[in-house]
């Protein structure tokens, strides 16, 4: 897949191809039993085992915070692993950024697959008031401070619908099926209907506060997705393909892109003159050589991709081949 990007040029195709398997091959292998891989029932009455999750840590960033102090505090020193998390976390925002969002992330393949199943959007949604820009923001913001004052990771136990399982539930039934009932609704909503309407990623852009995350710390990282102003010639099929609400129709007459780009691609596939690509730099990209801003990117968030994608798509491919060859044994 990462060949056919470099000889087709065609970004988002081939790279939502491989997100797409990302996601689901992530779901088969957490959650195997949800299709009938292993012989255990997927909701059980124990607390699920759940892996380390991104979305979970920055969301309650602060209680981790918290923990690292007391585990300082009562030389404890083995509570120091979560730190070990943060220096992998930091080394792939230096390489990869906001990019993280549409290029390795386990989850955000979901709601992309879906944004895909329609040739055309039903609805037509190019997008949103200045007022919710920063609702992923505003979540995070939300997220970090109740889950501090709860001392428990408010967004997995109410609204994340990824965990698809019952792992931090409340052992409380009747809370357990709110909570249910909650996942449920965001998953249905924000992951498969509105996607599948409008071919925007809803949770990605919207929902999930690991976007406003990488959008603030992403900064550090200096690949930018960039508009030639002396190329642009204000067709607006930029603002039509960006799946994140990232280019709207007054940041394109400024030729700006939002923090929260994730540097998918998508834009530059639908631009007729190439007046987007990548670039380098934090306030003006640097003058280089055509096409080297983008090769360099595209090895960068292949080689993140790929080695996120080693951790789990080659034994899931084992898992299914044995599953069907079951069948038929």
């Amino acid at each position: 897949m990462a060949s056919r990007v470099f000889v087709t040029g065609r970004i988002s195709r081939w790279r939502s191809v491989f997100f797409i398997i990302l996601a689901w091959a992530f779901i088969v292998q957490f959650k195997a039993n949800l299709i009938g891989l292993t012989g255990r029932a997927f909701v059980t009455q124990d607390i699920q085992e759940v892996p380390y999750c991104h979305i979970a840590i920055a969301s309650s960033f602060l209680n981790h915070v918290y923990q690292q102090y007391l585990a300082l505090m009562s030389g404890a020193w083995q509570a120091w692993s979560p730190l070990t998390w943060g220096a992998l976390w930091l080394g792939i925002t230096l390489v990869l950024g906001q990019a993280w969002c549409s290029w390795a992330c386990f989850y955000g393949g979901l709601d992309t697959g879906f944004a895909r199943l329609r040739r055309k959007p039903l609805i037509k949604w190019e997008r949103v008031p200045k007022a919710l820009r920063d609702l992923p923001a505003g979540i995070l913001v939300a997220m970090l401070l109740l889950s501090l004052v709860a001392l428990k990771p408010i967004f997995c136990l109410w609204a994340c619908p990824l965990k698809l399982g019952t792992g931090f539930l409340d052992p409380n039934n009747t809370t357990r099926i709110i909570q249910l009932g909650m996942f449920a609704t965001v998953g249905v909503v924000f992951l498969i209907v509105l996607p599948w309407l409008t071919k925007k990623r809803a949770f990605c852009g919207l929902i999930c506060p690991f976007g406003a995350w990488q959008a603030f710390f992403g900064q550090v990282n200096p690949y930018r997705v960039h508009i030639k102003p002396e190329a642009c010639v204000q067709c607006q099929l930029c603002v039509k393909a960006c799946p994140t609400f990232c280019i709207d129709q007054e940041g394109l007459k400024q030729h700006q892109v939002s923090p929260y780009c994730n540097r998918c691609g998508e834009c530059m596939d639908a631009c007729p003159t190439g007046a987007i690509d990548y670039a380098v730099g934090w306030r003006k990209p640097f003058a280089l050589a055509p096409g080297v801003a983008r090769i360099a990117f595209l090895l960068s968030a292949w080689l993140v991709a790929g080695a996120v994608s080693l951790l789990f798509v080659p034994e899931v491919l084992l898992k299914l081949w044995r599953w069907v060859f079951s069948w038929f044994a």
